[in-house]
């Protein structure tokens, strides 16, 4: 059965989450997506995480190894590819780099806010991984000041 690796930074960071709805998805690792920042993108009601460039700034990933089948359940999860569409992601990992494959917003979403509920999805998630929350919490603040 084939396996590829998938980035995550925003609610499937969330072990439980991810592994109710990818079974058999294995948690590998974690890296950084350098020159990259987290924003909340969507509609009037709420905002989802998205990852867009952004020069000196960095997000926390967690890295999760999927089979095809977890990959469709994501990409129904995901929205794709009318939402979100795949890009891959060549990362620091251990002694070198992995590639990965990530969901990044397609274009036309406004910025949003996120709601409380997906919020602490994405906190538990960030602590599940052993991450800083602030920096998550900083990039819902600058969502709200917009």
């Amino acid at each position: 059965m084939k396996r590829k690796y998938y980035l995550a930074y925003g609610s499937n960071l969330n072990v439980r989450q991810m592994l109710r709805r990818c079974p058999r998805a294995v948690q590998i690792g974690t890296s950084t997506v350098e020159d990259y920042q987290l924003v909340f993108r969507g509609n009037s009601r709420s905002g989802v995480a998205n990852i867009e460039p952004c020069t000196g700034e960095s997000v926390p990933v967690g890295i999760w190894e999927i089979t095809p089948s977890d990959e469709k359940a994501l990409d129904r999860y995901e929205g794709f590819p009318w939402l979100y569409e795949k890009q891959t992601f060549i990362v620091p990992f251990g002694d070198g780099t992995i590639e990965t494959m990530a969901y990044i917003m397609t274009p036309g979403h406004e910025i949003a806010v996120p709601t409380r509920y997906y919020l602490a999805t994405i906190v538990e998630g960030y602590q599940d991984f052993g991450f800083n929350v602030a920096p998550l919490l900083m990039a819902a603040a600058r969502t709200r000041k917009r």
